[in-house]
């Protein structure tokens, strides 16, 4: 039995893809102590796991809110942006190093699992010599043979002078030296990179055929779209049984003014049709909705327990959400940002596949968003393609499992369990783009 130390900002984007590998790893006879906001608390415990309370100072989340970065404000937008993440990068690492290697010292951690956030991870990892892991929530997020994430490949520049240029704006490689770690090779990828993704073992909630073709860094593990479903109490009825037949979900996460205006803009649009529609959003309550007697309005109502009842899915291109379609097998209308960003990268590539409709949220018109959802769900060629995909993606062992063993792996202390373990080998399948 190994002691794993999972760590994960306090946003549910970031919480919920990692507890069906820590309910794998609990299952498989592991410890797992999982480092997070106290309000998570009762989700981790309820996967098996042991709550190791997350101050606030290694909480990217929080020191972004709240971030005393002296930032001229007149600087544009994206600019000022960047430069908070930045400042606020650097600050965290020293605090996450410290309040880990103190867990991990009082704990026996045999390994640490962090995503692209746990920037202090990987460093008190290293400097305890143990092997530490990457779980990547977003496709866009995958690495490369030459170390960068998708992401940022589609910058029309080479890969050495990204690298030079990450370097620059986030100097962790200086870093290393203050905390007594040797340089990495030269000629390798920039250390922030490298800080996001371990060279180790990444878990990726993906399947591969979403993934552009071209070489990919090494280690990296498929695990397919991994979700947290929690049992409903026995006798409780779905949610998703009270909805009239055909409903559509319109899901949108609601963060500024703008946003809002989209979400009703959408739910408008489809209410429109005539058809019925359930409205989930995360202010939904406080949105002002034109509608009529066919749509209901929801704040918030579990996926598990509508997706099996609707028709299609109009929603912003998450992937969390997104890969919540692919293995129901539902139609969906991604409305994205259209700047550089992985919701409109997801949208993009899941039109190219053949997978669901997009639409830059600039060109989200009544009419446009009518005529888009009324072209998917006449689209049998592309329904049948999201069944396919789906069939393929349940057939898989569970994100968990597949994550689990790949885990076992690379822990000294665990090797031999898992080559000798029945069921040992994960039934990834090989699925090709559609």
């Amino acid at each position: 039995m190994a002691t794993v130390l999972m760590t994960a900002p306090d946003t549910p984007s970031h919480i919920l893809p990692a507890l069906p590998i820590t309910e794998a790893l609990v299952e498989r006879g592991h410890r797992v102590l999982f480092h997070t906001a106290q309000r998570n608390a009762e989700k981790v415990q309820a996967a098996g796991a042991e709550h190791i309370p997350m101050s606030k100072q290694c909480d990217i989340i929080c020191r972004l809110q709240d971030s005393s970065a002296p930032i001229p404000s007149w600087l544009p937008k994206f600019l000022r942006h960047i430069l908070y993440f930045r400042y606020e990068v650097l600050a965290i690492i020293p605090d996450m190093i410290s309040e880990l290697e103190e867990i991990a010292k009082r704990e026996h951690v045999d390994c640490i699992i962090g995503d692209l956030f746990g920037f202090g991870a990987p460093y008190a990892a290293e400097r305890l010599g143990i092997p530490y892991v990457t779980l990547t929530v977003t496709w866009t997020d995958t690495i490369n043979d030459k170390g960068m994430p998708l992401t940022i490949t589609r910058l029309p520049l080479p890969a050495p002078l990204i690298h030079a240029l990450i370097n620059f704006i986030f100097p962790l490689h200086r870093l290393r030296k203050e905390l007594g770690l040797p340089p990495r090779p030269r000629k390798s990828p920039a250390e922030l990179f490298s800080v996001i993704v371990s060279r180790s073992l990444n878990l990726v909630t993906s399947h591969r055929g979403f993934i552009p073709p071209g070489p990919l860094q090494d280690n990296q593990v498929f695990i397919g779209p991994a979700t947290s479903h929690k049992p409903l109490p026995t006798g409780t009825i779905p949610y998703g049984e009270s909805l009239d037949p055909g409903t559509v979900l319109v899901s949108y996460t609601t963060a500024d003014k703008e946003e809002e205006e989209l979400f009703c803009l959408m739910v408008e649009s489809v209410a429109e049709l005539g058809i019925p529609v359930l409205a989930i959003s995360g202010s939904a309550t406080g949105l002002s909705l034109d509608v009529g007697e066919n749509v209901r309005v929801e704040k918030f109502i579990p996926y598990d327990e509508v997706m099996p009842y609707v028709r299609a899915v109009v929603t912003f291109g998450g992937w969390g959400t997104v890969g919540r379609t692919f293995k129901a097998g539902l139609p969906a209308l991604l409305v994205t940002d259209s700047n550089f960003s992985d919701v409109r990268f997801t949208g993009m590539r899941a039109e190219e596949l053949g997978l669901a409709y997009y639409l830059p949220k600039h060109e989200a018109t009544h009419e446009v968003l009518k005529a888009k959802v009324k072209a998917l769900l006449e689209d049998q060629a592309l329904h049948s393609r999201v069944r396919a995909l789906a069939d393929q993606l349940n057939a898989m062992d569970p994100p968990g499992e597949i994550a689990a063993i790949a885990i076992e792996r690379i822990l000294p202390a665990t090797q031999e369990t898992a080559e000798t373990a029945v069921g040992s080998q994960p039934r990834t399948h090989k699925l090709t783009p559609h």
